[in-house]
């Protein structure tokens, strides 16, 4: 039994200096990618627990209220939208911090630059505390997720064009053959 706890203990040591280790490497420049990270990370949770959680999700009384158990299915696109839910607010809050940051002199781009592992612990929390919600509002979330995850990709295809356009303008613009092509 000892050297089982001495394990587990050596084991998350490890994992904390590892987390440590990639955390500060984070720069300015990588601070883009450190947020597709954390959305990758996202997915393969939301993967994981739409492949495990549903029988788990079944014994939490404040999810599975139903005089009718619901089918698999149905726990398992819970934990996704729970997962999604979390993500969204995460997101959001980093958002609304940001807004009005005009240069890299604002006190708050450090915020966004920086406490990695702070922002890692809060996401895990808050991805955590959706599964203490009631399925009132995980519901009224995914309905409202619905139009607005088409708004995002609209809005996503037209900055795309826009970066496309500016792209094209610039190539043209050192009027060289191969660049036409």
């Amino acid at each position: 039994m000892w050297a089982a706890s001495c394990l587990a203990s050596c084991c998350a040591a490890c994992a904390c200096d590892a987390c440590r280790t990639v955390v500060s490497g984070i720069s300015r420049k990588s601070a883009r990618i450190a947020y597709c990270g954390l959305f990758a990370l996202s997915l393969i949770v939301s993967w994981i627990l739409r492949e495990v959680a549903a029988p788990l999700m079944e014994k939490i009384p404040w999810i599975n209220h139903f005089h009718q158990t619901p089918d698999r299915e149905w726990f398992e696109t819970d934990a996704v939208l729970r997962v999604s839910l979390g993500n969204f607010l995460f997101f959001t809050i980093l958002s609304i911090l940001m807004i009005g940051v005009k240069t890299q002199r604002d006190p708050r781009d450090g915020l966004h630059h920086g406490g990695w592992m702070m922002k890692v612990i809060c996401w895990c929390l808050l991805v955590i505390f959706m599964f203490f919600l009631p399925n009132e509002i995980v519901s009224f979330y995914e309905s409202i997720s619905k139009f607005g995850s088409g708004l995002f990709l609209l809005v996503q295809v037209v900055l795309l064009l826009d970066f496309v356009h500016k792209w094209n303008d610039t190539w043209v613009g050192y009027d060289e053959q191969f660049w036409l092509v």
